[in-house]
């Protein structure tokens, strides 16, 4: 159907290990519990940790959708991160609590993920732009670094196709395709049908969220996960995927921006890592390889992805 699906499977719907089970309902009592422990533990957590304090903010889109961000730190200078397919701004736990002690964090729940409001209203490439473009403007964002993971590497390269940044001073890549090289192979089977089908549905976004990581990740990131992923309504998750896009256009995108980008990434991508680094200025790109990370790199090894992304935002801000 679309050139770029390959590679949104690529890395937002990876094959891979699981590190545990967990058989508790979303809806049962006890997740319910688990949920408020979490929300508890988010905004708290700072405390216990160089003191710093996460809030959690709304605002409304312009077609009435209440959206949710978790914002840490303060200055002119921001950090603002766009997470993965499903995903919650609450797996960004760690860069909020350290890179907060030297920037203002900002995290973004895309409508109908994490704690930003499930709508049946359109989830289209065209909404979700307008939605980061209301974000920043919420926000009050001045020079920023656009830092995104998954498919948020794609929705950022987008909202860069078809919006003016003036206070874009750096991208932060992280473990998706941007368009170089040979497509990966179409993710096999039918995936429209196991989301579509209750059990099956259930069962695969339990094993992927838990795929994602090399090391089991805290309880209450994991939960906040869970409750993300098997909110949203097939059609939604569906329309998430299918970018109407060839692959060339996030390779193009990428191209014509003249800022740092630093690329962190798995192995698998180190191909196109290759061929950004012929084709940008050596001072105009980063290649930070994971090599025993899973896709939720920041996490695994979030001690040196902080420090790489700490380098990084010290030196783009000083272009």
């Amino acid at each position: 159907m679309i050139n770029s699906q390959a590679d949104i499977h690529a890395a937002t719907l990876p094959h891979c290990h699981t590190a545990s089970t967990f058989t508790l309902h979303r809806d049962s009592g006890v997740t319910a519990f688990l949920k408020f422990i979490s929300f508890i533990t988010l905004t708290s957590v700072g405390w216990a940790i160089g003191a710093t304090q996460i809030e959690h903010r709304f605002f409304e889109t312009s077609d009435g959708v209440s959206l949710h961000y978790l914002e840490a730190g303060q200055g002119r200078e921001s950090i603002v991160f766009v997470p993965g397919w499903l995903m919650p701004a609450a797996i960004f736990e760690r860069q909020l609590t350290e890179l907060s002690k030297h920037y203002r964090v900002l995290v973004l729940d895309p409508r109908s993920q994490g704690q930003s409001a499930l709508t049946s209203a359109s989830h289209a490439p065209a909404r979700r732009t307008a939605d980061i473009k209301e974000f920043l403007a919420a926000a009050k964002v001045d020079q920023f670094i656009f830092a995104g993971w998954s498919l948020g590497v794609l929705e950022v390269l987008d909202y860069l196709a078809h919006e003016k940044a003036p206070g874009l001073r750096g991208l932060i890549l992280i473990d998706n395709s941007v368009g170089e090289g040979k497509p990966p192979p179409p993710r096999s089977g039918n995936f429209s049908a196991t989301l579509n089908n209750p059990q099956s549905r259930e069962k695969y976004l339990r094993e992927f969220s838990h795929g994602m990581f090399r090391e089991t990740p805290p309880p209450a990131m994991m939960q906040a996960i869970l409750d993300s992923v098997l909110r949203v309504p097939p059609a939604v998750a569906l329309e998430l995927i299918n970018k109407p896009y060839p692959r060339e256009h996030w390779r193009n995108t990428l191209e014509q921006q003249t800022v740092p980008v630093m690329y962190a990434i798995r192995p698998r991508f180190e191909d196109q890592a290759n061929s950004l680094t012929k084709k940008r200025n050596r001072d105009r790109i980063r290649i930070d390889v994971f090599q025993t990370a899973g896709h939720a790199l920041f996490v695994d090894d979030a001690k040196r992805f902080n420090q790489a992304a700490l380098e990084f935002c010290a030196y783009a801000f000083a272009q």
